[in-house]
């Protein structure tokens, strides 16, 4: 009653806000802001600077720059605005500009100044928040992360940062997140090109939140540009705009968690360079079969190096250099009760050499991108010399194993794009990409001399894709964007897979404050090479390969902004694939693999608000509610228990789920409270229910500012109320349990 009230109120504000919107203008009449933001000093480009167009005191639009340092803005109603930009480390520039109808090119170049606390931010839908003297809000359809506003606890790994930030984004163990009720259904996008987020099972992150300059996340309405996921999480690392930059924190806290990080940055002449590395420790590694058993100890390492040099102002080469590992014990077996310490160990690598172009001394006229990577990982599961076999495979009920693993694989790819604006109303974009994969499996479950099931193979196949999309807007309150993709996936023991998918998105846009849309794309989600395991039984026979999901995906939804202080969007979607894909884990362990479901079906609305008045205080709410279901046939990998026959829901995803965040910043002060809900599910399963669960996660701290030193104490609190709950029941994977509460204290020191 309460969800249905706080929808229906949404809604109906949205329409009276629209109705009484302005008239638009004419097509002629509307204009677009576009320009180049540079160095004043050398005239090099300044990347990821914010433009806000404002009047009076009210923001009515902004972007952030690219890479080269280019903006675009458009649809902005003809008259007299105040255009601002600003980025860190920069004194802002600002100028009085009246805009005509048409093309209006204004370049900015900005003249660096000591870091201070004073500025000017555009925050599109962020959920966190700037220490700034104005606090600018506008509305995009993909909420953006920044981490020079991010006051997260220093265990905090970007799973973290997508639950937090996105409706309908669910806590799964082993820090996994899945969303909309999909599994194997993110990607991460680094600098421009797809790095998996499940190359090593999901376990080993990718990288510390700190090395992260923004994350925009784009969900369901996605252009054929991106392929193999419903969300694409897209990162851009960090590039340094000031000469120098030191930083080094240490944190400890509960369950004998601590963690050191150092990062340093220089940008001097053509040349850049950001450089982090972290540590972290603790006895709560990775989420138990028991509310009270923490015997897990672990320890990941993060490092990554990023290059940049400019070759001209339209010309940008860079080196992204990345490396993680985890290292940890693991209960074994979470359904036999047994707590006993095996290993674990997983890494992931990915380089990236990267090089943009830009047509144009300011991008007018498109970019031209290309890039090589190559990518790698291992896991490796030893069990423990005096592990009792307790695993039993679906349908087995006397055969009982112990279980190891030993897998590596390498990826090397290349990808290109292409944009070209062909005219005021249409532009282009097209592009291909390549990967191949080369690698091993040795997975096998004995018992002493007795062989279980094994998969005992090379890993080999490749995954290609291009492309081809246009934005079409005939007029200034409607645009269609319109795609076609083809992928064709070829993996060792499964064959060839390829479709053709298009994508369609309509959208309305009144004015700047508001848009509604409708889209349509299909679906193909192959599992990564990298990822397959095809389990061959003690018999010989062979389980059935894992078949990329294929489906159709609907999405509507509408945004809006009340003012400069706060901004909605309401969407609803439905998902059917035929087949699906769920993955199914080894009890206690990180040792995963997909299984195809005959048939899901996902339906679900959501519900943001992000409000950032003038003054300290900020706020944001997600509200989603999602149903999703499979019914049919469950084939491939190893299950623990036979699955349902009849429809079932999939297992942790739960039916409403909703996050708030609260925060204050002002004069070096900072604190913030989040809260995640979930309602819980029967998992399918006889008088099997996770209870609802309400956590609640705490930060409060001070930044002291010394010159060019400055010192952060920190102190964070998770699960404040000390909330014991399950994340899911004993459903394909066996159950786990959440963290209890947990206390960190961080010291950070940074010189400019």
């Amino acid at each position: 009653m309460l969800i249905s009230f706080i929808i229906s109120t949404v809604v109906f504000s949205i329409m009276a806000g629209t109705s009484i919107a302005q008239a638009p203008p004419a097509a002629s009449d509307r204009a677009t802001l576009y320009g180049k933001i540079t160095e004043k000093a050398d005239g090099h480009p300044l990347a990821y600077a914010e433009v806000a167009v404002m009047r009076g005191s009210d923001v009515v639009t902004g972007t952030i720059a690219d890479e080269l340092g280019n903006y675009r803005i458009k649809n902005i109603y003809p008259g007299h605005y105040t255009i601002v930009a600003y980025i860190v480390g920069f004194r802002k520039s600002q100028t009085e500009r009246e805009l005509a109808g048409g093309q209006n090119e204004m370049d900015f170049a900005l003249e660096a100044a000591d870091i201070s606390l004073e500025g000017v931010t555009v925050t599109a839908d962020s959920k966190s928040n700037q220490e700034t003297t104005q606090k600018l809000s506008i509305v995009t359809n993909a909420p953006v992360f920044q981490t020079s506003t991010y006051h997260g606890s220093p265990t905090s790994l970007p799973s973290a940062i997508i639950q937090q930030s996105l409706p309908g984004a669910v806590q799964a163990p082993t820090g996994e997140v899945h969303i909309r009720g999909q599994h194997a259904e993110y990607s991460y996008n680094v600098d421009g090109l797809p790095i998996p987020e499940t190359q090593s099972e999901g376990m080993t992150e990718l990288f510390d939140p700190r090395v992260i300059d923004r994350i925009s996340f784009l969900v369901g309405d996605l252009s054929a540009e991106y392929s193999d996921a419903l969300a694409i999480i897209d990162v851009r690392t960090k590039i340094p705009a000031t000469p120098f930059n030191a930083s080094a924190s240490g944190y400890m806290g509960s369950f004998n968690s601590s963690g050191q990080s150092l990062s340093l940055a220089s940008h001097t002449g053509n040349f850049a360079f950001f450089l982090a590395g972290s540590r972290k420790v603790t006895d709560r590694r990775i989420d138990t079969p028991l509310p009270d058993v923490f015997h897990d100890h672990g320890q990941d390492l993060f490092g990554l190096g990023k290059i940049q040099y400019i070759l001209s102002p339209n010309d940008i080469i860079a080196l992204d250099l990345d490396q993680s590992s985890s290292n940890f014990q693991i209960p074994y077996d979470s359904t036999g009760g047994i707590s006993l310490d095996d290993n674990q160990k997983g890494t992931d690598a990915f380089q990236n050499l990267l090089y943009r172009h830009a047509f144009g001394s300011d991008g007018s006229t498109g970019e031209f991108f290309f890039a090589l990577t190559h990518r790698q990982g291992t896991l490796n599961y030893t069990p423990g010399v005096n592990d009792i076999p307790s695993f039993y495979f679906a349908g087995d009920t006397t055969s009982a194993y112990n279980i190891k693993e030993d897998r590596r694989f390498d990826v090397y790819g290349a990808k290109t794009d292409i944009s070209m604006p062909e005219g005021e109303d249409v532009a282009v974009k097209a592009g291909a990409s390549y990967y191949y994969t080369k690698g091993n499996e040795n997975f096998a479950a004995f018992n002493g001399a007795i062989l279980g099931p094994q998969s005992i193979q090379d890993l080999q196949g490749y995954d290609l894709g291009a492309y081809a999309q246009t934005t079409y807007q005939p007029l200034p309150v409607f645009q269609v964007d319109a795609g076609i993709r083809y992928d064709q996936h070829y993996a060792k023991g499964i064959g060839t897979e390829s479709q053709v998918s298009p994508k369609l998105k309509l959208t309305y846009i009144p004015d700047l404050a508001s848009t509604v849309y409708a889209y349509y794309g299909r679906l193909f989600v192959p599992v990564f090479v990298e990822q397959l395991r095809q389990i061959t039984g003690g018999n010989g026979t062979i389980s059935q390969p894992t078949r990329a999901v294929r489906g159709n995906y609907f999405e509507v939804g509408m945004t809006e902004s009340f003012g400069n202080s706060l901004s909605a969007k309401l969407l609803g979607y439905y998902t059917e694939e035929n087949p699906g894909m769920d993955d199914n884990t080894i009890p206690g362990t990180n040792i995963q693999t997909a299984v195809n479901i005959q048939k899901i079906f996902v339906r679900g609305a959501e519900l943001g608000l992000d409000y950032h008045p003038e003054g300290p205080f900020t706020g944001y709410f997600n509200l989603a509610i999602s149903h999703a279901q499979g019914v049919g046939t469950t084939a491939g990998g190893f299950l623990p228990a036979l699955p349902p026959t009849t429809t079932f829901d999939l297992d942790h995803d739960q039916h409403i789920t909703y996050s708030l965040g609260l925060n204050y910043d002002e004069s070096g002060y900072f604190a913030g409270l989040i809260g995640s809900y979930g309602s819980g599910l029967t998992n399918g399963e006889t008088n099997g229910h996770v209870n609802p669960h309400l956590i609640f996660d705490g930060s409060l701290g001070k930044t002291f500012r010394l010159g060019s030193l400055s010192v952060k104490p920190e102190l964070f609190v998770n699960n404040i109320l000390d909330h014991r709950y399950l994340l899911k029941g004993s459903f394909f994977s066996g159950a786990s349990w959440g963290m209890p509460r947990s206390f960190m204290l961080k010291v950070a020191v940074s010189i400019d």
